[in-house]
């Protein structure tokens, strides 16, 4: 009786062991979510990798990771003070209104073509070669008039770039499809097209894919980026990624989105490094399903668009999905055109290659215009420097006087840790064109010499003023701004009202008691022996993060403390962001079916100091001790032999 009950505890031992032991693995990945994480420097990237979470996509241009991880993980993250944020890895789909199936395909009846005037640039010989553009959409079908010159496929369930959804090569055809004389003829046909798989065969896919894919194209060294696709979900990664290619010379093309008026545009063509497309109809008109807004740029044909479809088929399409593409062949064919133009410059340029509709001027519709070639309006503004100099060679003249260049503007903007196109915004706002001037001296004169309202704005944020405290300062000494004849003179006024203010504001703190902690502002001022223009010097805050310093927009001082806290007084849009609910995250199973599949479950193992890790030591425990009963048991039965 007593061997039978001895066995019997011994049996019910190891089944328990093991028990916690099998499914363990399984009941942690069910607690998983996929999410996000944009870090601020390399210690946030250590502590991403450090945290247990998978890494599913790591990305080579982009301070970001795509993980699989426990909602406690995902929180530490959240807290990590070098982490920027972590949001949801959202979905994103193709931007396409209808589809009608036409099995015969007619000769070359492509309305769109002459409303753009595409066939006056193939005359000149202009027809986008050397042009790289980048097609991040389901793929690309080896259609018979395509030619496809790589690709890169980001989705999991397979390697290859081939579209298995029609809808990027309907795009593809668009842009660059052969001049055979039949089916279809592309915009611009000499272009070399890259076929980068970011959506499945539904035209659906991934923020993390989406992110891989850009991030392809920056190091791969495109000169366009065509994305008919869209998501109603903001996300800091995509507009952090759509500036990090555009800063790398690389022009993006997205479409507006199909929801028709009264919607919000989509994004990624919300963000402003990115030209939004609305779509027109055979009659020039804004199509019904184009979504429209103020972020609209240029307006192109989207309604009823022949082009390739998978086999060998053509089909007729609409959506802003094809009016985007109508966009990145018209910038293919300015970039053979003026080969050494920025993607500034070009994106410029291509407001002179538009027909203005709707209200005069950039409006919420059409924005600049219909897309056209040749160029409707005089070209006087942005002259090609290979051009000037050639013209120059031929007619003995002397070249004529540039402009200030792209590359110089975003020098300097980058001195001032400003994006180009907020600098030239706070220009326009005071009256001032960043683009038309000389030389960059005259940029520079009214940035940091004369007594103006750009000036202003820049004293005040070195001295952490804003205007209205400025004025009232001004209006109770009887003072303007005419009153200072040199910035010197404004600046030292402003300096010593900043003085007042600092000494007032620390008399208060310290009548509130020693026992209440309060932040100090550093006061820094212009060294004496400043010789860089470019430079202006601003207080920071000691307990600041290297994030907060940089959105103060100005080269800035280090404080003396080196320890970073997270700052949680930001933006109201910001934390908003980052207080998302995680239950809205939609989230997929993305280390399934992978080949490095095993490792990557490795990276799913938890902690032992976690529930699930309490659960695995206590069936490691309970089996050790169940075998070592049966072991002892069998060494009694041999001695009683």
């Amino acid at each position: 009786m007593i061997k039978l009950l001895r066995n019997k505890i011994i049996s019910v031992t190891l089944l328990a062991g093991l028990a916690f032991l099998l499914p363990a693995h399984h009941s942690y990945a069910e607690d998983e979510k996929q999410v996000i994480v944009i870090y601020e420097n390399s210690q946030g990237e250590k502590a991403v990798q450090e945290s247990g979470a998978a890494v599913e996509e790591e990305y080579n241009n982009l301070s970001a990771t795509a993980i699989s991880a426990t909602e406690d993980t995902i929180n530490k993250l959240n807290s990590d003070p070098d982490i920027k944020y972590v949001e949801p890895d959202s979905k994103i789909s193709i931007s396409a209104s209808d589809l009608v199936d036409q099995t015969e395909a007619p000769v070359l009846d492509q309305w769109n073509l002459a409303s753009i005037q595409a066939p006056a640039a193939w005359e000149e010989g202009i027809t986008g070669k050397g042009a790289k553009i980048a097609i991040l959409d389901s793929g690309i079908y080896p259609h018979q008039d395509l030619h496809i010159a790589g690709g890169y496929s980001t989705v999991d369930y397979t390697t290859s770039y081939e579209d298995d959804e029609g809808h990027g090569t309907h795009v593809a055809g668009i842009i660059g499809a052969e001049h055979d004389e039949r089916g279809t003829d592309g915009i611009a046909p000499d272009a070399d097209l890259f076929a980068v798989k970011v959506l499945d065969d539904k035209g659906e896919g991934y923020l993390s894919d989406l992110l891989e894919g850009i991030d392809w194209a920056i190091s791969n060294n495109m000169d366009i980026i065509n994305l008919s696709m869209g998501t109603a979900d903001k996300s800091e990664a995509l507009e952090e990624a759509v500036q990090k290619a555009y800063q790398a010379g690389i022009l993006l093309v997205a479409s507006s989105g199909n929801e028709g008026t009264g919607h919000s545009l989509d994004y990624p063509a919300a963000y402003e490094p990115v030209i939004a497309v609305s779509a027109t109809d055979s009659n020039d008109n804004i199509a019904s399903f184009s979504s429209v807004g103020d972020k609209v740029e240029f307006a192109a044909p989207g309604a009823d668009i022949q082009s390739t479809y998978l086999g060998s088929d053509y089909r007729v399409m609409s959506g802003t999905s094809q009016a985007a593409s109508h966009v990145s062949a018209m910038l293919a064919l300015l970039k053979q055109k003026f080969p050494d133009d920025t993607n500034l410059q070009l994106r410029t340029r291509l407001q002179q290659y538009s027909k203005d509709l709707g209200q005069e001027g950039r409006d919420e519709l059409y924005g600049y215009g219909l897309i056209q070639y040749p160029a409707p309006v005089q070209e006087e503004e942005l002259v090609s420097i290979d051009s000037d100099r050639s013209n120059s060679e031929n007619t003995g003249d002397e070249v004529k006087e540039e402009k200030v260049t792209a590359e110089e503007l975003r020098i300097l903007a980058d001195d001032l840790k400003l994006r180009i196109d907020e600098l030239a915004d706070l220009f326009a706002a005071h009256g001032f064109d960043l683009y038309n001037y000389h030389n960059l001296n005259e940029v520079n004169d009214i940035i940091y010499q004369n007594v103006n309202e750009v000036s202003v704005h820049f004293l005040l944020e070195k001295a952490g003023i804003n205007r209205e405290q400025l004025d009232q300062q001004l209006a109770a000494e009887n003072l303007t701004l005419e009153d200072f004849n040199t910035i010197e003179e404004l600046s030292a006024y402003i300096n010593e009202f900043e003085q007042q203010s600092e000494n007032g504001e620390n008399q208060a703190v310290t009548s509130e008691g020693n026992d209440k902690e309060s932040k100090t502002t550093q006061d820094i001022s212009v060294p004496d022996d400043q010789t860089d223009e470019n430079q202006v010097y601003v207080p920071v805050e000691a307990d600041s993060t290297e994030k907060e310093k940089a959105d103060l927009g100005i080269v800035l001082q280090q404080a003396d403390s080196g320890k970073k806290e997270k700052n949680e007084l930001g933006p109201v849009q910001q934390v908003d962001e980052l207080n998302r609910e995680t239950d809205e995250i939609i989230f997929t199973y993305k280390s399934a079916g992978r080949e490095d599949q095993e490792d990557q479950q490795g990276k799913h193992l938890p902690d032992t100091a976690s529930p699930i890790g309490n659960m695995i030591a206590t069936g490691v425990m309970l089996a050790v001790a169940g075998l070592a009963l049966y072991i002892r048991n069998r060494r009694t039965k041999f001695r009683s032999r």
